[in-house]
């Protein structure tokens, strides 16, 4: 079967992948057996019109067949690159065991968050929370857990409260929340804090104290 990661618009429709999946296997095909295998799908020939004129598929003789390339090598993908891949391949195994490296900044500080992350997104970072919630896709379990506390909250502002509680650290190995705070909340159910006493915490994370960058440890 094949995945698709960072879809556009045109290409993040339930019916692109299950258009692409059917002609991957029975290529190539008429638009009569398209529209035999999908009967109940609306506006099928403007859908596939534009899937041809972007490059998605190629229409020859009154056939349809796949246009697109599929992963070989996984290496050269970075994290937010739109691509498609053989879920059944080893190189899809190989993207699913790599590691990306994320940075979220703000415009209240000079500090910066570095995270990890597999291709998938599913690890709990502040990076992969906000993304899918930009680009609508599910959350895990762990990132729901997130959601319930902060739910659609602006990226900017979120980082503007966490970063100011994280330059605590820079001159203190404690730092101290008497009151509930939802952004430190956040911060330790994220791991990257650590609540020693009540309303007394200690990072979790590798501080860079001249630079300003906090760095969420590795797994």
């Amino acid at each position: 079967m094949i995945i698709q990661f960072n879809p556009n618009k045109l290409s993040n429709q339930p019916f692109f992948m299950e258009l692409l999946n059917y002609l991957y296997h029975y290529q190539p095909v008429t638009l009569r057996e398209i529209k035999n295998q999908f009967p109940l799908q609306k506006n099928i020939d403007k859908l596939i019109e534009e899937f041809v004129k972007v490059g998605y598929i190629e229409r020859s003789e009154k056939r349809y067949r796949l246009l697109i390339s599929l992963v070989s090598d996984p290496s050269t993908i970075d994290l937010y690159q739109h691509f498609f891949i053989e879920s059944d391949s080893p190189s899809y195994q190989e993207l699913l065991e790599r590691r990306f490296v994320t940075e979220m900044t703000n415009s209240t500080n000079e500090v910066i968050i570095i995270e990890h992350t597999s291709i998938t997104r599913n690890d709990l970072t502040i990076s992969n929370y906000f993304y899918k919630l930009r680009e609508n896709l599910s959350l895990t379990e762990e990132q729901n857990r997130l959601y319930n506390l902060l739910g659609d909250l602006n990226p900017e502002y979120f980082l503007k409260h966490v970063t100011t509680f994280l330059l605590k650290f820079v001159r203190r190995e404690y730092a101290l929340q008497k009151r509930r705070n939802i952004f430190v909340d956040a911060l330790e159910l994220l791991g990257y804090l650590i609540q020693v006493e009540d309303g007394r915490y200690i990072l979790n994370m590798d501080l860079d104290s001249e630079a300003l960058v906090f760095c969420a440890k590795k797994d």
